[in-house]
């Protein structure tokens, strides 16, 4: 995959797990989780809209991320379940860290 399709495959997924990050904070989570979800959700759209048009900054800022939800996520979904929505979530941030990961090797803007 090129650069410019690994950056088109990140933002589409940021974007849609945005989406999805916001309807279950609406309508599926546990009101603990809610506020949670909605910011994470917020943030993963703003950053796939960003990553479409933006450098290496935009994407360390993705990959950053969706570390910390991963983690963040992992970690309570771990402790106390959650909405099965969790573990598609968690599956498309392993894509986007794949892709990302992806981009920088093959950019060459690693380092």
């Amino acid at each position: 995959m090129t650069p410019d399709k690994l950056k088109n495959l990140m933002s589409i997924l940021l974007i849609a797990t945005g989406v999805l990050h916001l309807v279950v904070a609406a309508i599926g989570a546990p009101e603990n989780l809610r506020i949670p979800l909605a910011v994470f959700g917020a943030l993963y759209a703003g950053l796939g809209v960003w990553v479409r048009s933006g450098g290496r900054t935009a994407i360390l800022a993705a990959l950053v991320t969706t570390v910390t939800g991963l983690v963040l996520g992992g970690s309570n979904y771990a402790q106390n379940g959650g909405p099965v929505t969790l573990p598609v979530m968690f599956v498309i941030d392993l894509i986007v860290l794949g892709a990302g990961v992806m981009w920088m090797l093959k950019s060459g803007k690693a380092g």
